[in-house]
């Protein structure tokens, strides 16, 4: 048996990052794996520190990360021509059309608040999926018989957004209004982008223009005004609260909206907003008492003048949003050089190198009051896979067959376990949670047995892990 004690400093990227990497996780979504098209999880929020999902036994899916999760499967096929990604890029397709509810939203669309089996959600849980719709329409290898049901998809779910979701506030200062006093779906940036970007992704696929100029347009013009975008500082206003910028982690998806937005409208003023704000992402970097390079989970604005920042939250940071922050802020130096700050980006990979698991996964959450967001492991949604894949370039291979090793995490007084389909998380020694992978609602709570077999494997361990 292996011992490593994390992070594992002096390891660099393409060390730790190679063919097995890709393998072991992929390995993992195979194990995962519920039907065609549903790559169960754990629906662990690390950034809100929100793990309720688990007393709820459910470990299935939500919607909104299909659309990651298919780009890998469609780049897997792309490259490799196995059909068996051809397979599973048309099943996620498939089951986005099958948990499109007949008034038109989604079933499966609350993430952490799962399962749920109406139309609850939010902006980004609902548009998400219709990105992943429309993305599919444009491969060409989708299926015909599948794409011939997107265009209406589309419409039925544009008419139930109109209708029920527009102009509602989802969170202070703006909760259940109605209309909002702007114009938005939400009043929270991340989501209200994800939306506009849907929007304008419908747009270029489908000609719906008139939506975007009405319902699109509109909102992003008022989020890139100095009520929401705070240029001086790179900053965005969250919306869902006083004095309240948006956390780092969030930038993954504003950059995103940002960057297809101006792939979509060509709108140069886009380009402008995403070089700034990856520009300010530099100031969030901190070295931690461990000699770590880090970034800040976000900005304490002043009160009075939110274009100033006169602090940094350090705790409860989202680990996982690391590999996609770095590849926005690695574009950013492509196109714009500078030695200081790309030794400090050299320096954050060097962390994120640091934190690989032996079984190519990372930590959802460092430096969280709950041990549990560092220990637990759920299947990547694809921004990891996407790193990875980056990283190797055109050395990757379609992924082969591979074990994954048997794992025991230690940090503080929980512990992570899994071998194969069963897993655990000890508190105190003792288990508090269980599972068996390939069931939705396969979670045990406390010493309860696993809906099939039992968890004497979890017994033994090939690689035993140790996060100080």
């Amino acid at each position: 048996m292996t011992t490593i004690h994390y992070p594992v400093k002096g390891r660099k990227l393409n060390e730790v990052i190679t063919q097995e990497t890709l393998d072991l996780l992929l390995a993992q979504w195979s194990e995962w794996q519920q039907g065609p098209g549903v790559i169960g999880r754990l629906n662990l929020h690390s950034c809100w520190g929100t793990a309720s999902v688990l007393d709820r036994k459910y470990q299935g899916e939500t919607i909104q990360i299909v659309a990651t999760q298919m780009r890998i499967a469609r780049r897997l096929y792309d490259r490799t021509k196995n059909p068996k990604w051809r397979m599973l890029a048309n099943g996620m397709a498939s089951h986005i059309l099958y948990l499109q509810d007949d008034c038109g939203g989604f079933i499966h669309s609350s993430a952490e608040f799962e399962p749920t089996f109406d139309t609850r959600g939010c902006p980004i849980h609902f548009f998400f999926p219709i990105i992943a719709l429309c993305e599919y329409y444009e491969w060409e290898y989708a299926d015909a018989s599948i794409k011939a049901l997107i265009p209406d998809a589309i419409e039925r779910h544009y008419q139930y957004m109109i209708k029920e979701i527009w102009q509602i506030g989802c969170g202070n200062p703006y909760k259940n209004y109605r209309p909002l006093p702007f114009p938005g779906w939400c009043g929270v940036t991340n989501q209200d982008l994800v939306a506009t970007g849907a929007l304008a992704l419908c747009m270029k696929v489908f000609g719906r223009k008139e939506q975007y100029e009405t319902y699109g347009k509109p909102v992003l013009d008022y989020y890139l005004s100095d009520e929401y975008y705070y240029e001086q500082i790179g900053l965005f206003e969250r919306g869902d609260g006083q004095n309240f910028a948006e956390r780092t982690v969030y930038y993954d998806i504003i950059l995103e909206m940002l960057e297809l937005l101006y792939q979509v409208t060509g709108e140069q003023r886009l380009r402008e907003v995403y070089d700034n704000v990856t520009g300010h992402l530099f100031d969030a970097l901190f070295v931690g008492e461990d000699g770590l390079t880090y970034l800040a989970r976000g900005a304490i604005t002043d009160r009075e003048d939110k274009s100033k920042v006169y602090g940094w939250e350090y705790g409860a940071i989202a680990f996982n949003g690391y590999p996609s922050l770095i590849t926005h802020m690695q574009h950013y130096l492509d196109r714009h050089p500078n030695d200081q700050k790309q030794a400090q980006l050299e320096s954050l990979k060097d962390t994120l190198a640091a934190y690989v698991f032996a079984d190519g996964t990372i930590p959802m959450g460092i430096f969280n009051p709950n041990p549990l967001f560092t220990v637990a492991e759920t299947p990547d949604s694809g921004s990891w896979i996407s790193f990875v894949m980056d990283v190797l370039g055109e050395d990757w291979q379609d992924p082969r067959p591979i074990k994954i090793p048997a794992i025991h995490r230690h940090h503080k007084n929980f512990t992570w376990k899994q071998n194969g389909r069963y897993w655990a998380i000890e508190e105190d020694g003792a288990r508090k949670y269980g599972g068996f992978t390939r069931y939705v609602a396969g979670i045990t709570v406390g010493d309860e047995l696993p809906i099939v077999g039992n968890f004497d494997l979890l017994s033994h361990a090939d690689v035993t892990e140790i996060i100080q």
